[in-house]
């Protein structure tokens, strides 16, 4: 794959993950989701407020701001920002699971679009051209 065909798919990916994570953190306040707030009794949260403002502001708009950077192909930060907003997404659903337990689905779906992120973003970085300067510049003289 091109650079431009991986910065397209890293651009739609932190896009997707940035809608859902938006989307699910107003399912939560407002409750369409249909989530029981007694799922919360293994967790330090009484309602479903905090983890929805994590939910939106940091795993969505980490997500949000990783495409952006993205899609302007600021590098090096392009992939790198995009890595991180995977390991959050993953480290977000790796601790729900751990609170409340594997309840859906959609938990393991979610963990891996985080997971594709964080491969996605080291397969932008292996693409662009600094990648090649770095790997030319420790080889002997």
């Amino acid at each position: 794959m091109s650079e431009k065909q991986i910065r397209v798919a890293v651009v739609a990916i932190d896009l997707f993950e940035a809608a859902s994570a938006f989307l699910g953190a107003v399912g939560l306040v407002v409750g369409f989701m249909n989530i029981p707030v007694s799922i919360l009794t293994t967790t330090p949260f009484t309602d479903f407020t905090v983890p929805a403002v994590l939910l939106g502001f940091v795993v969505g708009g980490s997500a949000l701001v990783a495409a952006i950077i993205a899609a302007l192909a600021i590098r090096p930060f392009d992939a790198l920002s995009s890595a991180a907003a995977g390991c959050i997404t993953v480290g977000w659903l790796t601790s729900e699971i751990g609170m409340i337990g594997l309840g859906s689905w959609a938990q393991v779906v979610w963990w891996l679009v985080g997971l594709v992120m964080i491969i996605l973003a080291v397969l932008l970085w292996l693409a662009e051209p600094h990648a090649a300067r770095v790997s030319r510049s420790h080889q002997p003289v």
